[in-house]
């Protein structure tokens, strides 16, 4: 049979490290939604030059 062991960290403690991790859970998210975004926005830019340089407004 396994034995199982007993946490080390008092729960307190546990629940100090998940609030700690859901936070930074949700700050990654949102720096996943912001990279999305400035990707979009770089590839509008560089068809906007594109198009500027094609109809040679630069």
């Amino acid at each position: 049979m396994f034995k199982t062991r007993k946490p080390s960290l008092h729960f307190a403690e546990q629940k100090k490290i998940v609030a700690r991790l859901n936070s930074l859970s949700e700050k990654v998210e949102e720096l996943k939604k912001l990279q999305t975004q400035t990707a979009a926005d770089l590839d509008a830019l560089e068809k906007s030059l594109l198009h500027q340089a094609f109809e040679e407004k630069l």
